[in-house]
């Protein structure tokens, strides 16, 4: 019988196994300790082209360029970063969540923001934050069943991961959106609400429609070393609402940070760019400084 070689999506890798996926179908493959050693480690959502024996197993023989990969959670060729925050219990911690964007657009990922609990809490201050960027927000309830729907088109079609504090109703929410996954969601939903500290295989759960989750549970610690890559003078290119107003800016020297007659302070004056980002921004700038003194 002739070997046939395809392309599969890695959902899973433990103990030099791959849970592949290819046209529908599941694989368990091995991988050579050469392309490890050139490639370095093959991480959950990487595309590999392998052997098919034909029996539901296969042989790694390359792997596909990455666009982007996390080392925490370790993912690869992520499309979507969502956050997922409550208005309360727990409150949300903005810092946090403008890292994570920080982090995401640098390598290319689209962000959103996911709100929870919008039965229980007025959400219009977070709303205000961010729907002044371009990322998308998406306000649910799923004690009301609000929201579903859009979370649903929000990550059709797409590898996400989910981010955010234990609390905020990430297994909930999945839940909601995903009802017909039944037993297949409710291992997802018990995986996501172990604690933080247990040291798990990220996979990749798939949820039709093209669309992927990563298992992240607890997520919600920052990637330090993708943080530490990122220089403090390209810190304002990260964040997207900026580009605006950076032209009305007198020098073009301009940190954004304490300059008079700075277009983006301008514009956090006029309403137009949130104070909370910037302020988000200013102490970012003054934290990567000092790293990227002593690197």
């Amino acid at each position: 019988m002739s070997i046939i070689e395809k392309e599969g999506l890695v959902l899973s890798a433990s103990n030099g196994f791959y849970s592949l996926e290819c046209d529908g179908s599941k694989y368990i493959c091995r991988c050579g300790t050469k392309i490890r050693k050139t490639d370095g480690r093959i991480l959950a959502g990487d595309r590999v082209i392998f052997r098919d024996n034909g029996d539901g197993k296969g042989f790694i023989v390359s792997l596909v360029p990455r666009r982007n990969s996390l080392v925490r959670p370790p993912v690869a060729n992520i499309d979507l970063l969502a956050m997922v925050v409550a208005p309360k219990d727990p409150m949300p911690y903005l810092y946090n969540i403008d890292l994570l964007t920080v982090i995401a657009t640098k390598y290319n990922i689209e962000c959103a923001v996911i709100i929870t609990k919008s039965d229980l809490e007025d959400c219009s201050e977070i709303r205000r934050i961010y729907e002044k960027t371009p990322f998308k927000v998406v306000e649910t309830s799923s004690r009301m069943g609000l929201g579903a729907d859009n979370v649903k088109e929000l990550l059709k079609g797409k590898v996400c991961v989910l981010c955010g504090a234990s609390g905020v109703g990430k297994s909930t929410l999945i839940n909601t959106v995903f009802p017909h996954l039944d037993l297949e969601t409710g291992e997802l939903s018990e995986k996501i609400s172990r604690g933080k500290n247990t040291t798990r295989v990220t996979e990749l759960f798939p949820l039709g429609d093209n669309t992927y989750l990563a298992d992240t549970p607890g997520f919600s610690a920052v990637n330090t070393e993708l943080y530490c890559a990122i220089e403090h003078g390209e810190l304002y290119t990260l964040f997207p609402e900026f580009a605006e107003y950076t032209a009305d800016c007198r020098y073009t020297d301009c940190t954004h940070t304490k300059e008079t007659e700075c277009g983006v302070a301008k514009a956090v004056e006029k309403g137009l760019i949130s104070s909370e980002r910037q302020e988000s921004y200013k102490k970012l700038y003054t934290e990567l400084k000092n790293i990227n003194r002593y690197k």
